[in-house]
């Protein structure tokens, strides 16, 4: 027997898309008490999401989920299944599915737009990054690579920034071209350097909390790419110069792009030797024109 089980399972799509869950079997009847299913998301109570608090349930002789070809499609960003049960012979039993989808509108001439995906050109810092004030230069990335960099880089006392943003699901990738910026003697770069930083945290950023610091004359990860990804939707890049008569260098110069695998590729250029190389990779997902559905699953997870 399976005694006091608390079971509780968090599901987020990636890349912009959305959550769609569908009870297709269960028997929750032995034991009315104490076996209980709920699904919920983490939309406000006064969004329009169906799993919106307290979300949809199942147990002796309820179901929120009607019949079992209903599919509950969640506004929020995640959606939590959670599973309590005082005291389990094995009878009791639920199989959920999970799937992942994009929205996805009609566009002209009979083409279809998926909602997440960025536009392809970006826009924004018509000052410039060491304009005054904060966020005075905020770039939306798009698909297209906008290429920045600092002008009159040498100059002492410099503090300029990018602030690049995206849709909610895409990533931004830096793609460093360039690289001359002083080094101090110990190469710390912690008098002049350019900075990445992120504004929320992610597990998966190589970027960090503490952010990446770089100098010197060499690309990073030099003679590997120099391209950079965002764990999330926005990215900060400082530069910064001490008052000090030593020689700044030029700079840097960098592409950036936004990126989402579902819906544009991405390229990239880095330099091996001698040799300046051009990559491209990835597969955009491209909707069935003769469809005219609004949301088109992707890969799904069945929960047992």
């Amino acid at each position: 027997d399976l005694t006091r089980l608390n079971c509780k399972w968090a599901f987020k799509a990636l890349h912009g898309a959305k959550i769609r869950v569908q009870l297709v079997d269960f028997d929750l009847n032995n034991g009315c008490k104490d076996n209980i299913l709920n699904v919920i998301d983490d939309t406000p109570t006064s969004g329009r999401s169906d799993l919106k608090y307290p979300g949809k349930s199942a147990r002796c002789g309820q179901n929120d989920f009607k019949s079992v070809d209903r599919k509950w499609d969640a506004k929020g960003e995640t959606v939590t299944v959670s599973f309590k049960s005082l005291k389990n012979n094995g009878s009791a039993t639920f199989k959920l599915e999970v799937t992942s989808f994009m929205k996805i509108k009609n566009g002209k001439n009979g083409t279809f737009i998926m909602r997440a995906c960025p536009g392809s050109s970006p826009s924004g810092c018509l000052d410039g990054p060491c304009c005054a004030g904060p966020d005075c230069c905020v770039i939306t990335a798009g698909t297209e690579a906008q290429e920045i960099s600092i002008p009159e880089a040498a100059t002492p006392g410099l503090d300029c920034q990018y602030k690049v943003v995206a849709k909610t699901g895409t990533q931004i990738a830096v793609n460093f071209l360039e690289m001359d910026i002083h080094a101090d003697e110990n190469q710390d770069c912690l008098t002049d350097y350019v900075k990445l930083e992120e504004t929320k945290a992610s597990a998966s950023s190589i970027i960090g909390k503490d952010g990446l610091t770089f100098c010197g004359q060499r690309l990073p990860n030099y003679p590997g790419p120099s391209v950079i990804v965002s764990g999330g939707n926005s990215l900060v890049i400082k530069y910064h110069t001490d008052q000090s008569t030593a020689k700044k260098g030029s700079g840097f110069k960098a592409k950036v792009s936004a990126i989402n695998p579902i819906c544009n590729v991405m390229n990239f250029e880095y330099k091996y030797g001698d040799e300046v190389c051009n990559s491209t990779c990835g597969v955009p997902y491209k909707p069935d024109q003769k469809k005219k559905s609004r949301v088109k699953p992707v890969p799904h997870t069945t929960t047992p």
